[in-house]
């Protein structure tokens, strides 16, 4: 089920909007807890296809996803960010995971690129791995 924890605040569509999944619900809670109080606007989904459901929906609002890499069914969080950059190249998908393995190439590649943050994380872990990609993002030009 998608959850939308967005600041009150009324120039909040100038801030920007990360779509986060992960399948456990307290951890839903405190990403979105934590960006929100970062002034960041937060759509939590629980499942990867909640996750493509919804980005296909905001795609052009979305600045940056947040996903964990092992989710339940028969794709994970890495197979959501080929799909995401299929269709859109140019946009942040990072990771969060409490798992990473080791043997799997892809996990080195996510690793090299600082694109992964274990869990468990401290909020400025979170905030700072956020803001430095999505920094990243407006300094190359590719702002969205």
């Amino acid at each position: 089920m998608e959850s939308t924890f967005e600041p009150g605040c009324s120039d909040n569509l100038s801030m920007p909007l990360v779509l986060a999944a992960d399948d456990e619900p307290f951890i839903l809670q405190y990403i979105a807890h934590v960006l929100q109080s970062a002034n960041y606007r937060v759509i939590t989904v629980n499942t990867v296809d909640e996750a493509w459901r919804i980005f296909r929906r905001r795609q052009p609002e979305i600045e940056l996803v947040l996903t964990d890499v092992v989710m339940p069914g028969s794709v994970d969080g890495m197979d959501l960010a080929e799909r995401i950059h299929q269709l859109d190249p140019s946009l942040p998908v990072l990771f969060i995971t409490g798992a990473l393995s080791e043997s799997d190439p892809r996990t080195a590649l996510m690793v090299e690129k600082q694109q992964v943050l274990r869990k468990p994380f401290f909020p400025k872990q979170l905030v700072d791995f956020v803001g430095a990609q999505i920094q990243r993002q407006s300094s190359s030009g590719l702002a969205r």
